[in-house]
């Protein structure tokens, strides 16, 4: 009785984060906009463009950084990049950004880059998004995807979704759920030497 009382529960958690809400036709808008002008809140930035995968090599896509210039993930080609999907409506997310953190300061001496992807939509998504990983203490870039990201990742329907990229810009790794501070020291590790 426990035991699928258990179940139930953690079904139930995963499954909150597994449907999207539906608005995201004000991302995709707010997104049109960013191809125009860098569009860049704090830490937070909208997807720029996204080119889907070939061969073996990631997906690449590109936000804009402080400095109103293009960023991509192949320019991060010759570090280990961690790709975390999530939002702030999910509760796992919520609960795995703090390791996510942890892991981005303890490791980005080693070659380590964490980029989030945020999930999140609406008309404020961007200061939304910004607001939030400035109160929760994320530091690392956060690029707010119009869904083409996550459909150039396999159609990335559950988060926390997370994708291990080597210095070759070739996904060694993926898992799908909330993962620990433990889990992700030693998973990375593996890719950093």
């Amino acid at each position: 009785m426990i035991k699928r009382l258990l179940v139930l529960l953690m079904a139930a958690s995963l499954a909150s984060c597994a449907a999207k809400p539906a608005k995201k036709a004000n991302v995709a808008a707010t997104n049109s906009a960013a191809l125009t002008k860098a569009v860049y809140l704090n830490n937070v930035s909208a997807t720029a463009s996204v080119s889907p995968e070939t061969g073996k090599t990631a997906s690449d896509f590109s936000w804009y950084n402080s400095e109103g210039k293009k960023v991509s993930l192949t320019s991060l080609r010759g570090k280990t990049v961690l790709i975390n999907f999530w939002a702030t409506w999910c509760g796992p997310c919520k609960e795995e950004l703090p390791d996510v953190e942890a892991i981005s300061k303890q490791f980005s001496s080693k070659g380590l880059v964490v980029v989030g992807v945020s999930e999140d939509n609406g008309d404020s998504v961007l200061a939304d998004v910004s607001h939030f990983a400035a109160t929760h203490g994320l530091t690392y870039q956060i690029v707010v995807d119009n869904t083409d990201i996550a459909n150039a990742y396999g159609n990335i329907n559950a988060i926390p979704t997370s994708f291990i990229i080597n210095k070759d810009g070739k996904i060694v790794d993926q898992w799908v759920g909330l993962r620990d501070r433990s889990f992700f020291e030693s998973t990375i590790r593996k890719y950093l030497d």
